[in-house]
């Protein structure tokens, strides 16, 4: 089986359990708000997964190495229990994140964290291999780099809002707040997704026969944009202001995004 197939198989079934669980939120009306919603297994089964997807995709145009026989199963189990887990939570009415009140509540959320440890260090493997060789056109080359780098910013941040929202949550605050009112979720999520979005845009500008010279601008551009929204997005959250509560100076880093 090719590595790819791995990644391909646990994305497609994250997926269908996050649409599943947003058929069942839009019949119940369930709550979407909250560490007890069923927002986590839709948007974790859907986001992760479709992520899953991408890498995947993105390992076929890598050159082959000896241990992907084992790193790519090893990334696809561990996001697939990743996710399994903080679904399973919602069935049992627990929070999946900052949940100490159980041995087994504490057991599923340091498991989580080291399924994630796992996870990222694969990503940064997969990010290090697209820098060195990928097989693809200069304009799709840069949006999946640019997009990897993106993704492991997104990492990056993921880890800061579990360690430092563990420091609060020992303090009995708010483990997802910084200051007053900053969503430490908020950055970490705007460019999670560049690694899809980079290179569709590509994908779309090929269909539409745009000249490659082209194509590398606009993903340049498109880079830089993703780039001034994520400076954005940080000053906002830590200097502890909500996403709409807008600065002069975050006016500014928006306005030139």
């Amino acid at each position: 089986m090719k590595p790819s197939a791995f990644p391909y198989i646990a994305g497609v079934l994250m997926v269908i359990s996050g649409f599943t669980h947003a058929i069942f939120w839009a019949i119940t009306g369930d709550s979407w708000e909250g560490p007890l919603s069923i927002r986590k297994p839709v948007l974790f089964g859907i986001s992760t997964g479709v992520t899953l997807i991408s890498l995947g995709w993105i390992w076929l145009k890598l050159r082959p190495a000896g241990y992907d026989k084992w790193l790519s199963p090893l990334l696809a189990a561990s996001l697939l229990i990743e996710v399994g887990l903080i679904t399973l939570q919602y069935w049992r009415g627990e929070a999946s994140h900052f949940n100490h009140h159980s041995q087994i509540n504490l057991l599923t959320d340091r498991t989580i964290t080291v399924l994630i440890v796992i996870a990222s260090i694969a990503i940064l493997d997969i990010a290090r291999r697209c820098f060195h060789f990928i097989e693809a056109e200069p304009s799709m080359k840069l949006a999946i780099r640019a997009g990897m780098g993106f993704l492991l910013v997104s990492c990056g941040l993921g880890f800061f809002i579990l360690f430092y929202g563990e420091y609060l949550a020992s303090r009995g605050e708010s483990p997802t707040k910084f200051g007053a009112a900053g969503v430490m979720k908020f950055p970490h999520g705007i460019t999670i997704h560049a690694v899809q979005y980079l290179p569709l845009m590509v994908g779309a500008m090929h269909w539409l026969n745009i000249r490659q010279t082209h194509q590398t601008r606009a993903v340049k551009y498109a880079t830089a944009s993703l780039a001034m929204f994520l400076l954005f997005s940080l000053w906002q959250t830590f200097n502890g202001l909500a996403r709409f509560d807008i600065s002069m100076v975050g006016g500014v880093l928006i306005a030139s995004a």
